[in-house]
């Protein structure tokens, strides 16, 4: 069945149970960012594959919402269908609830299921169609009636992260959750975020592709904790070592009857950024409820000692793997037909030859020249290209190992590079510099460490759409809150042990586009009379690339803090390389 046939079926459903509008997100019932394939409601209905984006559909008209990142994507994905793109963040583009609001009529009634849309969204979404006279229908289920080939539920075993990797056990994490607890006043908490449910009990699993988690629900009670998951991911012994902690096993679908047993008068605190709406209407009506940000995000964003050590030999584990990559490609000619699919095989072989690696942190992005101007493009059978011998050639990737995540971006040019393309790259170089080296107040936030990223392109009348870093977890998502660099603002301190990524780029619609990414680490600088400071350790080893530096466009210092990386690099990498890779590396690292 093809999109514009779903649409029909939909449509006809539509018309049946008496709906004007029905809105089909990319979300889960954990408001995860990668979600399993059981979930994946939107990319079945309209053949967009992007992690984000949202489906809304009339009687007479279907419209596909997505950022910056998936503008050129989108558009070719839903070409041939009756699927309109509307660019979000465009000055000109309604959001999907105003052009809602804007094109129904009172009385109207929208669906969406509550299932898979937060809290906080369908409380905004309903207080703006209440004003216009909307009706908002939370129970409907379209996918789960018209969706008839739907992929099962993941069945992935669970294990356990050890210690020696976690630096904590999981009753001390517990503790540490029922201190803020305490401080909110809150007997219970609901957890259904998976990384967080992953980090608080140290556990892992493979439930949803390349993110090490398992589907679940935790629900912390004064003198009881409860794990909603299916039984058979959990082994006897997993079982026992679980309950020795203190944390029983439940099924998953009883969450909701779990939620609606709470005691009168007792008082659960949820997240209403990442609870779905079905699971808050489940909550006993003689509860009170505190809307506040899960504790664990906060506490998982800042590692231990023992991760940060783990971190800092993985980084020089990944960086050998990329290398090695690097040297590979560099030994292809024109003749070798390679192409973007079979380079991330090539690329993932690497990585799987380090020790403790366990699967990529994402899926890789490999682009080639007009590919790589698609800052999140996915090399799909129908857009695979062959590697030539001349253009920008973009990639993006990371590992997941029981040491850490890693997620690193180059941009290589195959041939001789021309003017423009050189200071592109090197435009970008200079922001990547400006935040590897900055010094900052204690307290600052990631929006303020932005424009230290951009000021170099802004000057040239140039800007990339995306955020400049991300938080990363360890081994568990690579893309993690509460901190980002990015240039909306984010109230959240940079603290000392959060990981972040460092990535500026510019992008060149149908020509190429240019990323460089290193994950840095918040550390402190030292302490004076102004205050304390605070500054970024590098968790990247790989160099950059010489053929693509305007070395004229550099500062001194920025040439310095090239050859001290790249003498960094050479002497952290060299010792784990073979001989001609590591002869290869020493040119690459040359001094400038």
């Amino acid at each position: 069945m093809n999109t514009n046939e779903k649409l029909d079926m939909i449509r006809q459903w539509m018309k049946d149970k008496n709906f004007a509008a029905i809105v089909v997100p990319s979300d889960d019932p954990h408001q995860s960012e990668y979600v399993a394939e059981h979930w994946q409601a939107r990319k079945w209905l309209t053949g967009f594959s992007g992690s984000a984006g949202t489906a809304v559909i009339t009687l007479d008209h279907a419209g596909l919402w997505t950022d910056f990142r998936y503008y050129i994507q989108a558009e070719q994905q839903i070409a041939g269908s009756r699927f309109k793109l509307y660019k979000a963040g465009e000055p000109d583009v309604a959001t999907f609830q105003k052009w809602l609001i804007d094109t129904l009529k009172p009385k109207d009634t929208i669906g969406m299921d509550g299932n898979v849309f937060s809290t906080a969204n369908v409380k905004k979404y309903e207080k703006k169609f209440k004003a216009k006279g909307l009706l908002l229908d939370t129970k409907m289920d379209i996918i789960r009636e018209l969706w008839t080939n739907r992929p099962a539920m993941p069945m992935s075993q669970a294990f356990c992260l050890s210690e020696k990797y976690a630096g904590e056990n999981r009753q001390d994490k517990i503790r540490q959750i029922r201190n803020r607890m305490d401080t909110l006043g809150a007997g219970y908490h609901l957890t259904a975020t998976l990384d967080d449910i992953a980090w608080t009990l140290n556990l892992r699993g493979k439930d949803v592709h390349t993110n090490p988690v398992n589907i679940a629900f935790l629900l912390i009670g004064p003198d009881k904790v409860s794990l909603f998951v299916n039984k058979k991911k959990i082994s006897a012994a997993l079982e026992q070592e679980l309950k020795h902690d203190g944390v029983h096993l439940a099924e998953y679908e009883s969450i909701t009857i779990a939620l609606s047993q709470i005691q009168d008068q007792q008082t659960i605190l949820i997240d209403p950024e990442n609870t779905n709406y079905r699971l808050y209407q489940s909550i006993n009506k003689n509860c009170r409820i505190i809307e506040k940000p899960n504790p664990a995000i906060a506490l998982k964003a800042v590692k231990n000692e023992t991760q940060i050590a783990h971190l800092r030999h993985t980084a020089v584990k990944d960086g050998v793997a990329v290398v090695n990559f690097l040297f590979w490609l560099a030994q292809q000619g024109e003749n070798a037909q390679i192409t973007e699919q079979s380079v991330a095989d090539i690329l993932y072989g690497f990585r799987k030859d380090q020790h403790l690696f366990v699967d990529n942190s994402f899926d890789p992005i490999i682009a080639y020249r007009d590919h790589s101007a698609m800052c999140h493009y996915s090399a799909t059978k129908e857009s695979d290209v062959v590697i030539g011998s001349d253009g920008m050639f973009l990639f993006d990737s990371g590992g997941n190992y029981f040491t850490g995540t890693t997620d690193i971006t180059r941009t290589v040019f195959r041939g001789e590079p021309s003017k423009k393309e050189i200071t592109d790259y090197t435009l970008v170089l200079k922001g990547h510099i400006a935040v590897a080296t900055a010094l900052f107040p204690k307290g600052t936030r990631g929006f303020q460490i932005d424009t230290l990223a951009r000021q170099y392109l802004w000057k040239q009348g140039m800007d990339f759409g995306h955020g400049t870093g991300h938080g990363v977890g360890f081994f568990l998502c690579v893309h993690e809150g509460p901190a980002r660099i990015s240039p909306h603002p984010v109230d959240v301190k940079l603290e000392k042990g959060m990981v972040l990524t460092n990535e500026p780029g510019v992008y060149r619609e149908g020509g190429y586009g240019i990323r460089l990414e290193n994950m840095i680490l918040v550390d402190q600088a030292f302490e004076n009379e102004f205050g304390t400071f605070m500054k970024f350790e590098n968790l990247t080893y790989c160099h950059f690339e010489n053929n693509l530096i305007d070395t004229d466009m550099l500062s001194g210092e920025e040439k310095d803090w090239i050859n001290s990386y790249h003498t960094m690099v050479y002497e952290k990498l060299s010792p784990e390389l073979d001989k001609d890779v590591a002869s290869w590396l020493k040119e690459k690292t040359r001094l400038i």
